[in-house]
């Protein structure tokens, strides 16, 4: 059964689901408790597990950027369980935002591309960037720093995720991008929810969780698709 799960997209995907409901069930009932931490380490763990027994990357630092880039998510969300606590949950910050640097090392690649293509990318992250900081600039205060760090990552996680395109199949490079979409917009949610007075969005907490756990989930998901086309190429060029 266990094998089952892990070798099977469509049951691994279907048992993370359940566990990332139960997440937010657990989340909006017991909060901060031992069974909290229980369900919200087990995604980022169940992802890990999954990537490793299913990659067949052709680049082993490939690998290794991706099992990092998921270790650093798992620190961040035991630290954003806390996050009531200001250290807590500017470390929560500082490990979501290393998640998405090595995220942006497995998407890297030494192929040239045309910058007048991604001109249109760049000026969407960066106008959201600024809409953002402007929204939340005055209630950041010791948030300020961590959180432009981040919006700077989440910027480069969109564009490098942009720069796959014609360079990897495209079930691979859209669900990835449909993953950094859903994570900017759980990005989004969640410091609107924090930092601007003015938003009222139902139910924010589980909107971002769900947001955020779906994006891990495409984004793996997408990732293996890559390697797996990469593989066929190998064996149809020799």
């Amino acid at each position: 059964m266990r094998a089952d799960i892990f070798k099977s997209r469509g049951v691994f995907s279907l048992v993370f689901l359940i566990i990332l409901v139960i997440d937010i069930i657990v989340k909006n009932t017991l909060d901060v408790s031992f069974y909290r931490f229980i369900s919200k380490i087990s995604l980022p763990v169940l992802l890990i597990s999954f990537y490793i027994i299913n990659q067949k990357e052709a680049f082993e630092i490939k690998k290794y950027f991706m099992i990092t880039a998921l270790s650093f998510f798992l620190i961040g969300d035991i630290f954003f369980i806390l996050y009531e606590v200001e250290l807590y949950y500017i470390l929560g910050i500082i490990f979501f935002s290393l998640g998405k640097v090595f995220y942006v090392f497995k998407f890297s690649n030494q192929k040239e591309f045309k910058l007048g293509k991604l001109l249109p990318v760049v000026f969407f992250c960066f106008t959201l960037m600024f809409i953002m900081l402007y929204l939340i600039n005055d209630n950041l205060n010791n948030y300020f720093f961590p959180t432009l760090v981040y919006l700077f990552t989440v910027t480069m996680f969109v564009i490098f995720a942009f720069l796959r395109r014609g360079l990897v199949n495209n079930r691979s490079f859209y669900l990835v991008l449909i993953g950094v979409f859903l994570s900017l917009f759980a990005d989004s949610i969640a410091a609107l929810s924090s930092f601007y007075s003015n938003a009222a969005i139902p139910y924010q907490e589980s909107t971002v969780m769900l947001f955020y756990g779906v994006s891990q989930l495409f984004i793996v998901l997408g990732v293996l698709k890559e390697t797996a086309c990469n593989k066929r190429k190998k064996v149809i060029i020799n």
